[in-house]
């Protein structure tokens, strides 16, 4: 790639090093062609936005999302700045859930929005972000990498903290180093802003958006500049307070929540191998193997033309991965864990990515070529990962862990131990009519992942459900449900037994009540309610059962359906 000596710069005498060692750093090539890769560059973010929007306003609250609920329902505002629970729920999220609880109405939709926005953010900021350094066609691929990561789509989908902290953690490495550079006011207040709400929304963030700090030291030791160490003092003192004055007491107040969590698990070679895959994108080790080698390729390709800005976005990925793996969290050794600890990482190893292909496809010398190519690569990595099998519809359960814990089906326990023969047969006669045709409301329920079928089931049947809260009917314990009173529950797929019974309207086919936890539960314990003691009510109000076996009883609520 040809470069004039404006594509040349040097630190200029303000900043570190100068004087000392002058540090050539090249400045990113110009585009290639911008109407093609400003075209990929749109269309990534249309495909992006279409993935993290398809089936959004069906999804069913499922696993760590109820763990906000759960706190809000008993909790005062007081006590959720004030701790952290052994079940980490986001005190920022948690603050805004309950507002919304209060005084609009807590919804799947506005559970859903901050995370949906965030991730949004992440492909219109990013390339704005990255401009500084990195050409159009490094930037245009970098946009399709994120729009079709598995990872980031699905936290875009789910009402937990970390597509937020995903863009928080992008904007807080790259504002730093824009500081560092320029010494601009408003670079230091973005840093200090985003590092403060990504910690707040959670922790794990903290080695990624501090690390700054230990490798602009280490330069300004190195050329022995106090000035820069005293600028790198007050942005640290600065940051350090307002993370102190959010983080400080929940920590302080609930440190048996932090002590119960930390150094309870280890990272195994297999598990973080099975991570990297899902970092990729990818249940297939050949592909994910091809991505993480065009990320080595990447970083070899900036270390060459910006030596600093190579071994800082590495610094900070690589000694933020090694931080997260050593404090060995409970259940880190299960690959989504993992993988979802270090997802502030994911931009910039894509980024690194992004470069390597970006290198690759140039030798193509025609911009239609190349931008088809890297299409193409696209599209083969979107195909080798899980988003084809999510994608169907109706699917509610875009974050169960049959989809989510491993994108190898035969490193997936919630895949592989699901016996596919114990579904009933009103599921398999469901499924000769038109998907998406018939509304069921199932209940009772389990929201966590290793005791809810309904994933499984609706893969048979294909039709729409709602999950029928059984508490004030059939007496339920307090998690995955609520009473009738909780007003301020506003859940548009999560509806109460005791209205179904009144007959309000639901726009649902059938009641199916579950007599018995379904095939993918192995304990649930005393939480499974005596269903088979609230059958006479029910069949009072709504008739004789249209079908009946040992695990199931469906009525009809609706004349087409009798």
């Amino acid at each position: 790639m040809r470069r004039t000596r404006q594509d040349e710069r040097r630190l200029t005498p303000a900043q570190p090093g100068a004087g000392h060692e002058p540090v050539t750093v090249r400045a990113a090539p110009g585009s290639r062609a911008p109407g093609a890769w400003n075209g990929l560059l749109l269309a990534a973010f249309l495909l992006g936005l279409a993935l993290r929007l398809w089936q959004l306003d069906i999804q069913i609250i499922i696993d760590d999302e109820w763990h906000a609920i759960h706190k809000l329902l008993q909790a005062s505002p007081a006590d959720i700045l004030t701790h952290l629970g052994y079940a980490d729920y986001s005190i920022p999220l948690t603050l805004y859930y309950q507002w919304l609880y209060r005084h609009v109405g807590l919804s799947e939709w506005s559970m859903h929005l901050p995370p949906l926005l965030a991730s949004v953010a992440l492909l219109l900021a990013g390339p704005r972000l990255l401009a500084r350094e990195f050409a159009l066609p490094t930037r245009a691929i970098w946009t399709l990498l994120v729009a079709i990561s598995p990872l980031l789509v699905y936290h875009g989908k789910v009402a937990r903290p970390y597509a937020l902290t995903s863009l928080l953690t992008f904007v807080a490495v790259i504002a730093f180093r824009a500081w560092w550079l320029k010494r601009q006011r408003r670079d230091a207040v973005l840093y200090a802003g985003a590092a403060f709400f990504a910690g707040w929304l959670h922790a794990v963030t903290l080695p990624f958006t501090l690390l700054p700090f230990l490798y602009c030291g280490v330069l300004a030791l190195r050329h022995r500049d106090g000035a820069a160490l005293w600028r790198l003092a007050r942005l640290g003192i600065a940051t350090a307070a307002l993370l102190g004055v959010a983080l400080v007491p929940p920590v302080v107040s609930d440190w048996a929540s932090v002590a119960g969590k930390a150094a309870r698990d280890t990272v195994t070679a297999e598990s973080a191998w099975r991570t990297l895959l899902m970092l990729a994108g990818t249940g297939f080790p050949l592909v994910g193997a091809c991505l993480l080698a065009a990320a080595l390729f990447g970083l070899r390709q900036l270390a060459g033309r910006d030596r600093d800005l190579a071994w800082y976005l590495a610094t900070i990925v690589g000694a933020g991965a090694v931080v997260v793996g050593a404090s060995g969290p409970e259940w880190i050794a299960h690959p989504l864990v993992l993988a979802r600890y270090l997802l502030p990482a994911l931009p910039f190893v894509l980024l690194f990515a992004a470069e390597g292909i970006a290198t690759a496809v140039e030798r193509l010398r025609r911009p239609t070529l190349e931008t088809t190519a890297c299409g193409v690569l696209a599209a083969g990595l979107f195909l080798a990962g899980p988003i084809t099998g999510e994608w169907r519809y109706p699917n509610q359960f875009w974050g169960h862990l049959r989809y989510q814990f491993d994108y190898d089906p035969a490193h997936n326990p919630y895949v592989q131990q699901e016996p596919a023969d114990s579904v009933p047969a009103f599921y398999r006669d469901l499924a000769q009519r038109p998907p998406g045709s018939v509304t069921l409301i199932e209940a009772p329920w389990r929201f966590e992942s290793h005791f809810n079928a309904q994933a499984l089931y609706q893969t048979v049947h294909r039709q729409l459900i709602r999950i029928g809260l059984t508490a004030s009917a059939c007496g339920v314990p307090d998690s995955g449900d609520y009473s009738e009173a909780r007003t301020g529950m506003q859940m548009r797929e999560l509806v109460q037994l005791t209205s179904v019974l009144r007959g309000d309207a639901t726009s649902a086919d059938y009641l199916v009540m579950h007599l018995k936890p379904g095939p993918v539960a192995t304990d649930p314990g005393a939480l499974w309610p005596d269903i088979r003691s609230c059958l006479p009510a029910i069949e009072a109000r709504l008739g004789r059962p249209i079908y009946r076996d040992d695990s199931i009883s469906v009525f009809a609520l609706s004349t087409r359906s009798r």
